[in-house]
């Protein structure tokens, strides 16, 4: 039901020229996804009636037009690689024809691009044109050029991922993760930025890289074995030297690396990892300190024993998890 409102809420964003990229790339992620496509079509009623007002070339109601649009729902849903597409001409369609709206040609560049993305509990390897290679871990978007013909090499991520990055001393590799600007000749590092309202990271295993919080407009340089986080509410960064670097890639083998994080982290990561929504009534325990390794454990595992070391409990409430 959640993600059924998210989805109107989100087209209704787009149709008035409202939504930014990173919401956009989670509508395309939602519609991809989503099984009968409710939440669109509540969000496609509301702005066909509201269209209605308008001087256009149709005066028939939602009913009349409903079953046919369905019908081409479910047509431009193919099998393959190009369901992104798809979903982009449903909104191309209804955002053009019906409520005569120009199109924003800054979110219509996926014909020159490629979008990856990751499910839950899904890693994924993808090498660019340039030879780099990109994993992927969950819940994680990353998109790039077919080609990089420009003068730099620039993706966009949101999720985790760990780069290694084919070095060019012409072309500067950079990263775009919500207010993250990142930008390396050629290295291995990781960088996490799921949501802009959480803290964002990014560790160096090898060489030598340039990060930029463009809101802020903070930058630090980070080398071999260290990490830097953002701040919520704060300028500048939390820099911390990692005493084994390569634990900021544990979870290429399945594993869990909780190493004196609050509850509150632990469950963050838990979330990002399993797609699923985590959340802690009781502010006393969120702050609590945990010290584990997990490897390819399920999930329900995992929370019997943080909740155990915490002298906490856990229930599920439809989607979600709750810690008390």
């Amino acid at each position: 039901m959640e993600e059924n409102q998210r989805i109107s809420d989100l087209l209704t964003k787009y149709l008035n020229n409202t939504c930014n990229q990173d919401e956009f790339d989670e509508f395309i992620r939602l519609i991809r996804t989503n099984q009968d496509m409710s939440g669109l079509d509540a969000a496609m009623k509301l702005n066909w009636e509201r269209a209605r007002t308008e001087q256009l070339p149709y005066h028939k109601s939602w009913k009349e037009v409903s079953p046919g649009l369905k019908a081409r729902k479910i047509n431009l849903w193919p099998k393959s690689n190009q369901l992104k597409y798809a979903a982009v001409l449903v909104v191309a369609i209804f955002g053009a024809y019906l409520l005569s709206r120009p199109l924003r040609s800054d979110l219509f560049q996926e014909n020159n691009s490629i979008t990856q993305h990751t499910a839950p509990m899904e890693i994924k390897v993808v090498t660019l044109e340039d030879g780099t290679i990109v994993t992927l871990n969950s819940n994680t978007d990353l998109r790039y050029p077919k080609k990089f013909d420009k003068s730099t090499r620039e993706v966009y991520l949101k999720g985790e991922a760990y780069f290694q990055v084919k070095h060019d001393d012409k072309k500067a590799f950079i990263i775009h993760s919500g207010k993250l600007k990142t930008q390396v000749l050629g290295t291995t590092f990781t960088v996490t930025a799921y949501n802009e309202n959480e803290p964002m990271n990014v560790s160096v295993l090898t060489g030598k890289v340039s990060v930029k919080d463009e809101v802020k407009d903070k930058w630090i340089i980070l080398t071999r074995g260290q990490s830097a986080s953002t701040i919520k509410d704060h300028s500048g960064f939390n820099l911390i030297q990692m005493s084994n670097p390569e634990e900021a890639i544990c979870w290429l083998e399945d594993k869990l690396i909780f190493d004196n994080l609050t509850l509150e982290e632990c469950a963050l990561r838990l979330s990002n990892k399993f797609g699923v929504k985590i959340k802690i009534e009781n502010t006393r325990v969120s702050k609590k300190r945990i010290t584990a390794i997990f490897q390819k454990k399920t999930l329900p595992n995992i929370l019997n024993a943080i909740t155990k070391l915490t002298h906490s409990s856990y229930k599920q409430q439809n989607d979600v998890y709750i810690i008390y």
